[in-house]
């Protein structure tokens, strides 16, 4: 039968994010034209990530030019993957096996691919590098019929229940981190979450105290106890782990060196870097005491979250304890405001035919001011700009559940404005409630001919949309706050955006500004002060208008952050 299937996915300067939603894709992909076999999948899975990841990782090491292609076949007997780097690789030099250094990646790489498909080749085409993998379809127990796409219910609800894990566990972290008494009960309620989601029979972190790298908390049990102190600089799995903040797999026939710390303790295992804003503070350790299929990527995914909260958790009680009592109220307003700082972009890169730029300006007094610029897949932009209700680290703290609840939608693939906001508000609106707390938030989408804006708001300040003109329009805030009633619904509106347009979303920290008279900055001086920096770039106004702002206030400390986003259309 001659039936033949193809996608592509191909991404410059990448990352292992990228590294990661290609995998994704990959799978998603023979999931959607037939092919249901579970064990087929999760094993050519494994294969593909090993496979992008090494064009990723050691592909654009070293060319000027950094990129990968992968490139599925679907055919009727097999699945090909062709993984096209820039590098002059061309092949290993041995056969495949398990490397004596567990910590080779490379060849552990290796020995994956060629356990988990039937054909591994590597070429040249156009001065680069390809790596070809190739599956055949089992000759019994299952076969795959071309061209056939409906899923069955059995595959939706698996579909359906693993993206419930991931944002259910998220949610559930984020309420964790603001409400846990104290680090020691936020650990065990995560690891017992993680060992729960994942199928795991034990999971344990460490963190670096003082040169060493100390046990803190267990939930389960391993094959042996984990040792209660190890050197950072030894040559275990785990000091590896903490010292190059690369995670590492651990498959049902690994094998490690005896004198391994983790050597006998599991069957199969993932270690990962516990990191707090780039800097290494530890490892997670979770694996299985009994023979089972080696974690899918949505388990890992939900892995290397929680090692991320752990890093924020331990962090701030770290931070705690440096100050006395007597500084408690300070320290914990500082917290707050690195925190709030922490989840907002500080970059922003080239955006095709926009000029970007936003910032925050926190008060002495830490809020809950929010924004976030995402580019997404199809390169239209979605600008969020939030502030909850209050200060200093509750808000700071609500902040962050806000984000990562957004996150977590918007990798869903929903981007409108007015249904992000309806999840967010379905999400969070009865923990808000208990709380007595509010988040007034904003969502502007730019489409990817960057020539429509949708906006929604929720009880936000009206955004200014000033034409090439010059005319200065309202976009008015409509909606109630997020947290205020749990089955609210929000709405878009449609706005064309033309060349020379900008866009500006801002916080009340902004209008609110006071003189030594008493008047406020308010809207009007917002207005004044984009006419008047019309033919400067969006940073460019930005620090005009936050100048201008200050001056009004007499360079005062302000009492409420400062937050701005301008995009202006360039093409």
């Amino acid at each position: 039968m001659n039936c033949h299937l193809s996608c592509c996915f191909e991404v410059q300067n990448p990352d292992l994010k990228d590294s990661s939603e290609a995998v994704v894709g990959v799978k998603g992909f023979l999931r959607d034209h037939g092919v249901g076999d579970e064990a087929f999948l999760n094993n050519f899975e494994v294969a593909a990530a090993e496979a992008i990841n090494n064009a990723v990782i050691h592909g654009c090491a070293r060319p000027a030019e950094k990129f990968f292609r992968a490139t599925l076949s679907l055919r009727a007997d097999h699945v090909e993957l062709r993984v096209m780097d820039p590098s002059d690789f061309g092949g290993w030099k041995h056969a495949p096996a398990l490397p004596d250094d567990p910590f080779d990646e490379s060849g552990r790489g290796h020995y994956l691919m060629s356990q988990m498909t039937d054909e591994l080749l590597h070429v040249k085409e156009n001065g680069c590098h390809v790596l070809i993998l190739r599956k055949r379809f089992p000759e019994s127990g299952w076969s795959y019929n071309p061209g056939e796409s409906d899923r069955t219910i059995t595959e939706m609800t698996d579909e359906l229940v693993s993206s419930y894990e991931m944002i259910s566990t998220m949610v559930g972290l984020g309420q964790w981190l603001a409400t846990a008494p104290d680090m020691y009960a936020f650990m065990d309620g995560a690891l017992e979450r993680l060992c729960d989601v994942t199928g795991s029979e034990t999971a344990y972190v460490r963190f670096e105290d003082h040169g060493e790298l100390r046990l803190l908390r267990q939930w389960g049990r391993s094959l042996k106890p984990p040792a209660a102190v190890l050197d950072p600089l030894g040559q275990g799995t785990e000091a590896e782990v903490f010292r190059t903040g690369n995670e590492i797999t651990l498959p049902m026939d690994f094998s490690l060196p005896g004198d391994d710390p983790l050597s006998g303790g599991l069957i199969s295992g993932f270690v990962a870097p516990v990191l707090f804003k780039d800097q290494r503070r530890g490892a997670l350790v979770m694996g299985r005491t009994q023979p089972s299929q080696f974690f899918d990527a949505g388990k890992l995914k939900i892995a290397r979250m929680v090692a991320e909260y752990l890093g924020i958790i331990v962090t701030l009680g770290e931070l705690q304890k440096r100050r006395g009592d007597e500084e408690r109220a300070l320290r914990d307003l500082e917290i707050a405001a690195q925190i709030q700082l922490s989840l907002m972009p500080q970059e922003f890169s080239a955006v095709r035919d926009l000029d970007l730029y936003g910032t925050c300006r926190p008060a002495l007094q830490a809020g809950g001011d929010y924004f976030d610029v995402l580019v997404l897949p199809d390169q239209s932009i979605l600008c969020v700009m939030a502030d909850v209700m209050g200060k200093g680290l509750p808000a700071a703290l609500l902040a962050n559940m806000l984000r990562t609840n957004l996150h977590a939608i918007v990798a869903s693939h929903v981007d409108s404005p007015g249904e992000i906001i309806t999840k967010a508000n379905a999400l969070m609106s009865r923990d808000l409630i208990k709380l007595e707390m509010f988040i007034t938030m904003v969502c502007a989408w730019i489409s990817p001919d960057r020539s429509q804006i949708r906006h929604a708001s929720a009880g936000h300040l009206a955004s200014l949309l000033q034409k090439s003109g010059g005319e200065i329009l309202k976009i008015d805030g409509a909606g109630m706050p997020v947290g205020i009633f749990h089955d609210s619904a929000y709405a878009s509106y449609s706005t064309p955006f033309l060349p020379g347009d900008r866009l500006l979303l801002y916080t009340d920290g902004i209008v609110e500004a006071t003189a030594a008279d008493g008047s406020m900055f308010e809207m009007e001086g917002v207005k004044d002060s984009l006419t008047r920096s019309r033919p400067l770039t969006s940073r460019g106004t930005i620090d005009n208008l936050l100048n201008e702002v200050a001056l009004f206030s007499g360079n005062e400390t302000p009492s409420d952050d400062r937050t701005v986003v301008l995009i202006s259309r360039t093409h």
